[in-house]
């Protein structure tokens, strides 16, 4: 069973099986950092390994002659900035569970984001992400993380939305 809505809390969907497993796949972004915190809390409530994984697609898109977008091969760059997202993820852990600290695995992934995720996250207890990562154009270019994991996990799937929403931001039914 799939479920889907917008809420200002997480929104989780329901699978069976798993292990003590947490994975949340991180990339800088706002809401990335919002699902770290949320995947750490329950990685401690469960017990659970803390699975972190950064990914970027081996082709990026770039502006081209125009506004047309060219293939760009994935460089040492970006490479190097995927890692230190997560890296910076892994010590933001150690910092926030001095006094419960988790077992950390941090995979740092060329290839399509929710595939990498999707991949990462058989078997485990918790797959998390953020609502929000790569800005407009680059969700409608390459469709969103979020919407494929969601719609192809075969584990329980937590969407943190990007930031807290006051009781003015939800409409009323």
């Amino acid at each position: 069973m799939t479920t889907v809505q917008h809420d200002p809390q997480p929104v989780a969907t329901t699978a069976t099986g798993g292990s003590a497993l947490v994975v949340v796949g991180v990339d800088g972004s706002p809401a990335a950092h919002r699902a770290l915190l949320f995947a750490i809390a329950e990685a401690q409530l469960r017990r659970a390994t803390l699975r972190i994984v950064s990914s970027h697609d081996l082709v990026t898109l770039t502006a081209g002659y125009a506004g047309a977008w060219a293939p760009v091969p994935f460089d040492d760059g970006l490479r190097r900035a995927t890692a230190t997202i997560a890296a910076d993820a892994e010590a933001l852990v150690a910092q926030l569970t001095v006094d419960d600290p988790l077992t950390v695995q941090v995979r740092v992934v060329d290839g399509h984001p929710s595939d990498v995720l999707l991949e990462a996250a058989q078997g485990a207890d918790l797959l998390v992400v953020g609502s929000r990562g790569a800005g407009p154009l680059s969700r409608m270019m390459m469709g969103s993380t979020c919407t494929e994991v969601v719609h192809h996990s075969h584990v329980p799937v937590a969407v943190v939305p990007a930031r807290e929403r006051l009781a003015a931001d939800v409409p009323s039914t």
